[in-house]
């Protein structure tokens, strides 16, 4: 027994590690995806260079909190019953959920240095004792390295401090300032995750323990601070606005539109207001990027860095005003779709490669599992109920195919359905309050979306009474398609009669997902 027991500990000493970048509100104009555009991102860039860079990856759901659920527990939205921002997963969700294991939890379970800074699952605001107990998963998630949990953002409050004029978010053309300092819970996080980093790595290298570290950069999402000279580099003149800047002659559903910094669907913002604020989107994340390369310089430094992992993804895409619409909050490909980007050393000739295949965040929790040669969680009671839904995507870094579809979506909450783009944001409201459900795919060729109504008491969508409207997005020999927005999803042709057969194909994709 003995002899077993040293047998075990040697395997999981010689596991690698593995480190989980995650970025808030990054859509995928940066260098690794589009090398003619102006946003400066060299480290990403750099670390693009070493791995895979996946083309096709998407969000289930373009919203912070339930696309953090969604990869952080490895299940799909419509699962994790969180489509909203005030909902804790662990606790106000799935009635299984409480049982699950989360994606840090599955590696603090296999023997693994679970740590994490920064932004990793969505900010759950609690009060005195619940603070300590339940932020951010506590002790079910991390090591005790890494209670208590620490995210600037929120628990040190520096977020809270913003720009001087709108404080925390605001209209997307004045939601910005310029820091000496740049981001303050950006650089505060980097620092705390250097300090993990080199608490795990002994001084040769070598870790006596095997680590998983999640670090969770805040920007670009609003308010966007950068540095001075962040903003420098961005020249008013030559930024470039959406050419398709409203709904107007595009078909597009009024429901697929939520309302924003846009006066209406059909009344984009100035194009001097829009460049202000693509300038100011551009600047923040140019000053994530600068703060990233510092940890990365750390790992190098560290000596650990050839066995080590490095996955970084989006949560979320971001919308700068294509359709007149800005931010998220929508099934449209600007604001699903999202940087995903891994390296692994020990996958001999990854390093700087491409994948165009189909994948999705839920896919990130089993990937990382069968990086780090360990099972995903099968065998607990909720994990039993509700299994992982994700599959691995270590088949596609070295050119193999996993799935044909990508599925995203997102709710609505119309308050008049004459106009249902107006007020019908759902971020701070129960999902017993939604009124439609929208269900995308993608494919390769094409991008279908359909809203059905939605049961308020089985907080499921009604498929039994029909689609209340659709999208059909032609992606078939789009110049740039992985790279340029504006030149996609511009005309919804799903009721155009030659593309009856697609459009049923992709609808009974659609039901065979998500009518369980």
């Amino acid at each position: 027994m003995k002899h077993i027991f040293l047998l075990l500990l040697l395997v999981i000493v010689e596991a690698k590690n593995i480190i989980h970048i995650q970025i808030d509100d990054l859509r995928t104009e940066i260098g690794a995806y589009n090398p003619n555009h102006v946003i400066h991102t060299p480290n990403i860039d750099k670390l693009a260079a070493q791995g895979v860079t996946f083309d096709r990856a998407y969000a289930q759901q373009a919203l912070c909190n339930p696309s953090r659920a969604s990869y952080m527990t490895g299940r799909y939205p419509d699962t994790t019953k969180i489509w909203n921002l005030i909902d804790n997963w662990r606790y106000m969700g799935n009635k299984n959920s409480q049982l699950w294991t989360s994606l840090p939890g599955m590696m603090l379970a296999a023997g693994f240095k679970s740590l994490g800074s920064g932004k990793t699952y969505h900010d759950t605001v609690q009060n005195g004792i619940m603070n300590a107990i339940f932020e951010y998963d506590s002790f079910r998630s991390w090591s005790p390295e890494s209670l208590p949990y620490r995210n600037p953002g929120w628990t040190q409050g520096i977020d809270f401090f913003g720009c001087p004029e709108t404080r925390w978010g605001g209209n997307v053309t004045v939601a910005w300032c310029e820091r000496k300092t740049g981001d303050m819970s950006d650089v505060l996080t980097i620092d705390h995750a250097i300090d993990l980093l080199k608490e795990a790595v002994n001084d040769d290298g070598s870790v006596d323990t095997p680590f998983y570290l999640a670090v969770g950069l805040h920007k670009p999402h609003m308010p966007w601070i950068a540095k001075p000279e962040h903003f420098e580099m961005y020249d008013l003149d030559d930024i470039k606005v959406a050419k398709q800047k409203t709904l107007n002659g595009t078909d597009i559903p009024e429901i697929a539109f939520r309302d924003c910094d846009s006066p209406s669907p059909y009344e984009p913002l100035e194009d001097d207001d829009a460049k202000l604020a693509r300038r100011a989107y551009y600047a923040a994340v140019t000053g994530m990027d600068e703060e990233l390369g510092r940890f990365l310089q750390a790992l190098e430094d560290s000596g650990a860095a050839e066995d080590t992992a490095v996955i970084l993804h989006s949560d979320h895409g971001w919308q700068l005003g294509e359709r007149g619409m800005w931010a998220k909050n929508t099934n449209w490909e600007a604001a699903v779709r999202v940087p995903l980007i891994m390296k692994v050393p020990w996958l001999e000739g990854t390093a700087g490669t491409r994948s165009d295949e189909l994948a999705e965040l839920v896919d990130i929790m089993p990937t990382i599992a069968e990086l780090a040669e360990i099972d995903v969680p099968h065998t607990k009671l909720g994990d039993r109920l509700n299994p992982i839904e994700g599959t691995s995507l270590v088949t596609s870094l070295t050119g193999g195919k996993v799935k044909d579809a990508a599925f995203s979506q997102y709710p609505r909450k119309p308050k008049d359905m004459s106009e249902p783009w107006k007020s019908n944001g759902i971020g701070h409201d129960e999902a017993e309050t939604f009124l439609y459900m929208g269900y995308s795919v993608r494919v390769e060729d094409w991008r279908y979306t359909e809203w059905y109504p939605w049961d308020q008491e089985n907080l499921v969508a009604n498929f039994d009474d029909g689609v209340y409207a659709r999208e059909l997005y032609d992606w078939r020999n789009v110049e740039s398609a992985y790279m340029d927005y504006d030149e996609v999803e511009n005309l919804n042709v799903a009721e155009h009669t030659e593309n009856g057969e697609i459009t049923s194909t992709l609808h009974e994709m659609i039901l065979e997902q998500f009518q369980k």
